[in-house]
């Protein structure tokens, strides 16, 4: 495994290589580094890197490797860390592009990092994000926009399009996301990348001051990935319970079993709209054409009318309310250390944060009731069927704006919606704690789509059997541009 092969090549295939000793570390390193090197500047996926500092770290797992040592499921794959809630000493943290943190560096290591490194992967640098994720593209005052590897005059989704980018443009197979309303799913459906976002929990969100912030709405971490088969692989190393962690869950599942599971005689209620969510006719077409490939492998495909009781766009401004109390943790988290972020937040930011401000206690009770109500209709469903199918996100990739602008439409289909995030019914699961996937689900026009398919609270691994069973039927591995 030399040269272009290993340019889309999984983690799988470059661990077990790595492993038996066909190729090197230091060669796959060297590979990806000259990748980043070559296509970076196209796409804008990453926003920093530690080149020297991960040859060193290939060097000292080769010689562990000659020396007969255990290297880890993950032996040499390379992979990169979110600029948004990870750490990395001496790295630094932007928070998603905010100009007065591009010198911020916290003398510690998160999660995704120090977990994926444990099963011995070589984290290269930091992708991309939005300004503390609070918008489902891509774009900052810092860094500018990700582009998307399908087309570079759109975007590449977000929070987390930094990390779709880059593994759908073939410079890492794995890199890691954040999920606080869809950030793992929605620039995997505009990529054409597989993300899973398992059930709250499973993979631990370590935050401080403030350990039980993620769970208004829910947060979590997972990986992006090319196939199904390397999601297992890395979430083998991202899951796992963590006492820092008060929602952490002890159980530890076998992710690589799910992997050839039959799912013959699941039911699978499929909703074009998630309840209201104005939807493009060209994804609408795609995502019922894509829901038959579970049919094919032997799942019952059932009509699904879901009724909240409050429209997208309440649904909507309810979850801006909810993520933007965060908002204003972090805030007074800087003030605390003498810096005034607010100035350098984009508009829409920091209105969402002065109205969290002002939001009175029994408006906070009344958000977490209607969180209640999705959480009773959401899980509701689950007493008749196995799955949820339906549309990631409910457009196409949008085209880039002026430097840190990029949003998503305003109009859907001659429907009002919220720019920010109006867009994706993916900030559901983000309000109930269950596990939920994109899948590629094909292309309009030479643009990606995304299938959303959501599981049972800590079902997680008959999602990752489902989607291996998609994907099985319908690869997508073939549609990844593979520039010269």
């Amino acid at each position: 495994m030399t040269g272009s092969k290993l340019d889309f090549a999984s983690a799988s295939e470059i661990a077990r290589n790595v492993r038996e000793r066909r190729i090197s570390p230091v060669e796959v390193t060297d590979h990806a580094i000259a990748r980043i090197e070559a296509r970076n500047g196209a796409i804008n996926a990453f926003v920093f890197t530690a080149f020297d500092q991960a040859r060193e770290r290939a060097r000292e797992l080769e010689k562990r490797i000659m020396a007969g040592k255990d290297v880890g499921p993950l032996a040499g794959v390379p992979t990169a860390m979110k600029d948004l809630f990870n750490f990395y000493p001496g790295w630094p943290s932007t928070l998603g592009g905010v100009p007065s943190l591009r010198d911020f560096r916290l003398e510690r290591k998160s999660l995704y990092p120090t977990r994926m490194e444990n099963a011995g992967a070589i984290v290269l640098g930091v992708t991309n994000s939005s300004t503390l994720g609070f918008r489902a593209t891509t774009d900052n005052a810092l860094f500018g926009a990700t582009k998307n590897p399908f087309d570079l005059e759109r975007n590449s989704g977000g929070s987390s399009g930094g990390s779709a980018a880059a593994v759908a443009d073939g410079l890492v197979p794995v890199a890691g996301g954040s999920d606080g309303g869809g950030s793992i799913r929605i620039p995997s459906a505009w990529c054409h990348t597989f993300g899973f976002q398992a059930s709250f929990g499973r993979v631990p969100t370590v935050a401080r001051p403030n350990a039980f912030g993620p769970s208004s709405p829910f947060i979590y971490e997972g990986p992006i990935t090319r196939t199904v088969e390397d999601a297992a692989l890395a979430l083998g190393a991202l899951a796992g319970p963590d006492g820092a962690d008060p929602f952490s869950i002890r159980e530890t599942l076998d992710w690589q079993s799910a992997l050839g599971r039959p799912i013959k005689g699941l039911r699978i209620a499929f909703t074009s709209d998630f309840g209201g969510f104005p939807v493009e006719p060209e994804v609408a077409a795609r995502i019922a054409e894509a829901v038959q490939a579970f049919k094919e492998a032997g799942a019952t495909i059932l009509p699904l009318s879901l009724k909240f009781g409050r429209t997208a766009d309440e649904l909507t401004q309810l979850w801006c309310r909810m993520i933007s109390q965060n908002t204003v943790s972090v805030l007074d988290g800087f003030s605390e250390r003498g810096l005034d972020l607010e100035p350098d937040f984009p508009p829409p930011l920091r209105a969402w944060g002065q109205a969290a401000r002002q939001e009175t206690l029994s408006g906070r009770l009344r958000d977490q009731i209607a969180r209640t109500d999705v959480y009773d209709v959401l899980n509701g469903v689950f007493s008749e069927v196995d799955l949820i199918a339906g549309p990631t996100t409910t457009c196409l990739p949008v085209l880039n704006a002026a430097r840190g602008e990029t949003v998503g439409p305003s109009r859907i289909d001659g429907t009002p919606i919220n720019p920010l995030i109006g867009f994706c019914p993916t900030f559901l699961t983000n309000f109930t704690g269950n596990p939920a996937a994109s899948l590629p689900a094909g292309l309009v026009n030479g643009l990606p789509v995304g299938l959303m398919l959501i599981g049972r609270r800590q079902d997680d691994l008959t999602v990752l059997s489902a989607c291996a069973a998609f994907e099985k039927i319908r690869p997508w591995l073939h549609t990844y541009p593979r520039p010269a």
